[in-house]
């Protein structure tokens, strides 16, 4: 069985969850750790259906991002991610932008997209407003945003589409 929403096959897109903005700012590092399990749960949920799982590499180095990690661009310590995940890599906000992410997304016959990762009010929501654009449903999995304050965190899904992990789970029965 597939994850879905509202009746959509999802993909799940997980977006710069790397060392390069886990460092940035003590917030940002809280906010990871506190958010650490829903992405996981939704990693192992995605995996376990055999549903796309789409990793988001931001490969930029800028004022936003931090070289103190001895592998900056990897993946956060603990993130339950598979080499068999799907990869794109981006240079700006929007993982849309200048990447094959519609094209990886299609290519899965997902129809809608589960959006998790960091920062939220920067490239999550960027790329939340993107897929729309793109003519592609979007959701913000909630408890699976991380940003620099959880005020951040609670705004965004305030003003987004957003779907908790048991309803991802009941769609999957």
């Amino acid at each position: 069985m597939q994850v879905t929403v509202d009746g959509r096959k999802a993909a799940l897109v997980a977006i710069d969850i790397q060392n390069k903005f886990y460092t940035v700012t003590e917030g940002l590092r809280r906010s990871v750790d506190l958010h650490m399990d829903m992405m996981n749960r939704a990693l192992d949920l995605f995996h376990d259906t055999g549903s796309p799982v789409i990793l988001v590499f931001y490969d930029a180095m800028n004022s936003c991002t931090s070289d103190a990690m001895d592998d900056p661009e990897a993946l956060v310590e603990g993130l339950r991610a598979h080499e068999s995940d799907a990869r794109v890599h981006k240079e700006s906000m929007n993982s849309f932008h200048g990447t094959d992410l519609l094209d990886r997304i299609r290519e899965s016959g997902a129809e809608c997209v589960v959006l998790m990762g960091l920062v939220a009010h920067m490239c999550v929501l960027s790329t939340y407003f993107a897929a729309y654009d793109a003519g592609l449903p979007a959701f913000m999995l909630e408890g699976a945003l991380s940003a620099t304050d959880e005020e951040n965190v609670a705004h965004v899904e305030a003003i987004c589409r957003t779907v908790d992990i048991d309803s991802l789970r009941e769609s999957a029965e």
